[in-house]
């Protein structure tokens, strides 16, 4: 099981995904909705310099039109791109087509049964779909878990590898895994303790989610 961990805002941060053995790490930029750990192009760029070979950095964003996201990938030097707000498919193959280096993942939010067709629709142009949950001031970090047994007819359904996000946690991922089938977790406020991310959840999580039986 692979596993993200979001939400990089210090080089303390980076450290301890790291330290615990995450696969990618992600840093919040260019963001239009409430946060508590977003970081500038070149603050991330600094932090991705320091990285070790095989970890991922993803630059997550709320920005939606084409030229702000190529700008926001290159500037970060990002490998990934993860969209979290509404974005057309054409911006998105305007994306692919000035950075082809480029992964991209866009987040759906599981809301209600909608979301199947939401992630079905947007297979087409991203490499990968994020399953995440939102809420009125919040396009992700919410904490909140959202409903699994539609995630899991997502991942059923869905050409391209399915992460899941949203309010996982060390105490629930294990489940998570189990009823879902993600290809990947990701996870934000879940390995934090009083609002600084912890070496011990961080560990936790890493662990719970890879000694997950499918």
């Amino acid at each position: 099981m692979r596993v993200k961990i979001c939400g990089t805002a210090t080089l303390a941060d980076l450290l301890c995904a790291v330290a615990a053995g995450a696969d990618a790490v992600g840093f919040l930029m260019g963001i239009t909705h409430a946060t508590q750990d977003a970081v500038s192009c070149a603050e991330a760029a600094a932090m991705i310099a320091t990285l070790p070979p095989f970890i991922e950095p993803v630059a997550v964003t709320h920005l939606q039109k084409s030229e702000d996201l190529i700008k926001l990938a290159g500037v970060s030097h990002c490998a990934t791109l993860q969209i979290q707000d509404m974005v057309a498919r054409k911006d998105i193959a305007e994306v692919r087509s000035a950075l082809p280096y480029l992964r991209i993942v866009k987040a759906v939010h599981v809301t209600d049964e909608s979301a199947v067709a939401a992630a079905k629709y947007f297979s087409n142009a991203a490499d990968a779909i994020i399953l995440d949950t939102r809420t009125a001031e919040r396009l992700g970090g919410t904490g909140i878990p959202h409903d699994w047994a539609i995630s899991a007819r997502i991942v059923e359904e869905c050409s391209v590898p399915v992460i899941l996000a949203g309010g996982l946690t060390p105490e629930n991922v294990a489940e998570a895994v189990r009823c879902v089938r993600p290809y990947a977790v990701d996870v934000h406020t879940g390995v934090k303790r009083n609002g600084v991310r912890d070496p011990e959840r961080t560990r936790a999580f890493v662990a719970k989610a890879r000694a997950a039986h499918l």
